[in-house]
């Protein structure tokens, strides 16, 4: 009796058990920045940033970690910023595959935090930084094909290497959300010591145009690694309370993904 309890226990574990692939990427992105924020200055502030990208992929669902620092200077490098940002994004998927699962897409929405900083070495002790957090959602996108699929028959050894070669797409855009921010000329003294609020969460949507995108390349090694190599462009934009903020990114990214499976 004892054994049939145990194989039925068995039986109802295989069952209920799966298994599900999962690429998990990491890479390093090294670019350019422009950073606007009429809070701490009206001029725009250009230099290098570098980011590091983990991004989990399966079937239906996405999970991105972004961290990121800058040193941006004025037109007359005579003042600096420190900037740096943690973004974390959340994405559920329908996914379809076609061209003999050559061509995969995914299209859902996500949800976007974002939480930041950004020092100004020139400024006065009255507003020498100045703080981001944001929570918005919005569509999200992601494309795959294999060009396996386009080439057939390869007659040399180049073509038989582009033959390996996966290219993908990835954008999403934040629509609707709420932001941190605070009024201009209003101090950060005013609103955490005296406790003066003045429309400091505000809403933001549509009216502020946001992109992220990403093409990139994998060019598998072996055990399932590949090598990714491509190139992102970071468009964010906000006008909270009557302050204009943006920044704008261009990075070359280098990274590895690894195809794994999952019990």
């Amino acid at each position: 009796m004892n054994s049939r309890i145990l194989y039925a226990l068995l039986f109802l574990l295989a069952l209920c058990s799966r298994t599900f692939a999962q690429d998990v990427a990491t890479q390093f992105a090294v670019g350019q920045s422009d950073y606007l924020d009429t809070y701490l200055s009206p001029e725009k502030y250009r230099g290098p940033e570098f980011r590091f990208v983990s991004e989990v992929l399966r079937k239906s669902t996405m999970l991105r970690h972004e961290g990121a620092i800058a040193y941006t200077h004025n037109r007359a490098r005579n003042a600096h910023e420190l900037s740096g940002h943690y973004d974390f994004t959340f994405a559920l998927m329908k996914c379809w595959t076609f061209a003999n699962e050559n061509l995969t897409l995914r299209v859902g929405g996500m949800v976007d935090f974002w939480l930041g900083f950004t020092y100004n070495t020139r400024n006065s002790a009255n507003n020498p930084a100045q703080g981001y957090v944001s929570l918005a959602i919005g569509p999200n996108v992601m494309a795959s094909y294999k060009l396996a699929d386009l080439i057939k028959s390869p007659s040399s050894g180049f073509v038989r290497f582009l033959s390996t070669l996966t290219v993908n797409y990835q954008m999403r855009m934040p629509w609707l959300g709420l932001m941190f921010s605070p009024a201009y000329g209003q101090s950060y003294y005013e609103i955490f010591s005296r406790g003066n609020y003045d429309h400091n969460i505000v809403f933001t949507s549509l009216a502020t145009f946001q992109m992220r995108q990403q093409v990139s390349i994998d060019i598998p090694l072996k055990n399932r690694t590949s090598l990714r190599v491509g190139y992102i462009s970071d468009i964010r934009q906000a006008k909270p309370n009557n302050l204009k903020q943006h920044i704008y990114y261009n990075a070359a990214t280098i990274g590895v993904v690894i195809k794994e499976v999952v019990f």
